[in-house]
């Protein structure tokens, strides 16, 4: 029989949850760069729950918009109902440099976006 996880317990592993967790949240934020820098979903969408919570950064929209673009660009539908909050509580400029700032990052490949 292969051994498989809960979905709890494959989160465990991921020492960015862990950190966070014990409200190591630069830790977590450090952790989840590298996997977000790699396309990774889950970590794209951690991140921006960070900026839209406050959780060890400055509350910022505008960041929370452009981490929930990149996970639902990588498959998260989940990101993409989290941005689509995030964006009905925008202003327009607010709105417009997130979306500047995702096409960027997007077209750089992870380069150019803000880490």
């Amino acid at each position: 029989m292969p051994f498989t996880l809960t979905a709890f317990q494959a989160r465990a592993f991921d020492k960015g949850f862990l950190a966070y967790m014990f409200n190591d949240f630069d830790t977590a934020l450090k952790i989840w760069k590298e996997k977000a820098k790699l396309g990774n979903a889950t970590a794209q969408a951690n991140i921006a729950n960070l900026y839209e919570n406050g959780n060890g950064v400055l509350k910022n929209n505008v960041l929370a918009f452009l981490w929930y673009s990149l996970a639902a660009e990588n498959g998260s539908a989940t990101a993409e109902k989290n941005r689509d909050v995030i964006e009905s509580k925008m202003t327009k400029s607010e709105l417009k440099q997130a979306k500047e700032l995702t096409s960027l990052c997007l077209n750089s490949i992870y380069k150019n976006c803000g880490f």
